[in-house]
């Protein structure tokens, strides 16, 4: 995973992931989102950075489409999706963004290993779990 910055889009699994998501026809991006959180959980242990990432940004889609504000100042960001209503977020899809990111958090997984000993740690660490913070924090309207 090639990393730019720190943000939930700042790397190529993210951005590869948001063209797919964009690429999709609109009543299937729902299922693209719910697709790489799943992985995320079911990996658990196993997830890859590569999941983790996708992961990460599938989590910050959800908190966009919820809230109807960019998770992320990115230009890699979904900003397509801003004002439309493609991402149908239920409290179960909330629910599994959240989890996801609890997975991507945890010690020893591959997305913290990534980060280990870089100069960014801390900050990236910082970022993923403000937006799992923000996730939990959310209300469905």
């Amino acid at each position: 995973m090639a990393v730019w910055q720190l943000g939930p889009f700042d790397n190529d699994d993210a951005v590869e992931w948001c063209g797919t998501l964009e690429a999709s026809a609109p009543d299937q991006r729902t299922e693209h989102l719910r697709q790489a959180l799943a992985a995320a959980v079911v990996g658990g242990s196993n997830l890859t950075a590569g999941e983790a990432a996708r992961a990460v940004a599938a989590a910050a889609t959800v908190l966009q489409s919820l809230t109807g504000a960019p998770a992320s100042n990115s230009a890699y960001a979904p900003w397509f999706l801003i004002g439309r209503g493609d991402i149908q977020v239920s409290s179960s899809l909330l629910d599994l963004a959240t989890r996801a990111l609890d997975v991507v958090l945890t010690d020893g997984s591959a997305w913290r290993h990534r980060w280990a000993g870089d100069v960014e740690e801390e900050e990236a660490l910082s970022v993923v779990e403000d937006l799992r913070r923000r996730l939990a924090s959310a209300t469905m309207p």
